[in-house]
């Protein structure tokens, strides 16, 4: 099993330029993705690769005035499953972001990098973790901003997550 600094070089190329590339809109579509099926409120983005079709499902969040605040992204790449959230500038990197489903999962992951307009953190999706996402309703991320001790909480929807897992893994 890889760890998390190691998942960056297992990205397929094109994968990781599409990631790249969202970091600034943070949940705004570009180069060559076909957006497939919705899955509640999940959506299976698609493009073609040197290596065949890559597929993963995701789901922005915005806060109240519109502004994107997360995006989420979950799909295989060579055989494992992973997770690449962006949040915005403004996060204290120090300590890490929380990720929670219900009371019985939550995992806290290093930052992996900043860019321009977000941070990112790359992560595999353990069978544990699979299983809470594909069982729970909803899941928190949870970032402390710069000279803050409050922890800014963002939650979403795991809704249609099964469906839409399904499809971009099968």
């Amino acid at each position: 099993m890889r760890s998390a600094a190691t998942l960056p070089a297992a990205l397929g190329l094109s994968l990781l330029l599409y990631l790249l590339s969202t970091a600034p809109a943070l949940g705004q579509m570009g180069g060559d993705l076909r957006a497939g099926a919705t899955h509640q409120d999940w959506q299976v983005l698609c493009e073609d690769t040197p290596v065949g079709e890559t597929c993963f499902i995701s789901q922005a969040a915005a806060d109240d005035t519109g502004e994107p605040v997360m995006q989420i992204m979950v799909g295989r790449l060579e055989g494992e499953n992973v997770m690449v959230i962006y949040l915005p500038l403004g996060i204290d990197l120090r300590p890490g972001m929380l990720f929670q489903i219900g009371d019985d999962l939550r995992r806290e992951f290093p930052f992996q990098t900043c860019l321009p307009n977000g941070c990112r953190v790359i992560a595999q999706v353990d069978s544990e973790m699979l299983a809470a996402m594909r069982a729970g309703a909803t899941f928190l991320v949870g970032v402390r901003p710069l000279e803050s001790e409050q922890v800014a909480v963002i939650e979403g929807s795991l809704m249609g997550f099964t469906a839409g897992f399904r499809e971009v893994t099968q």
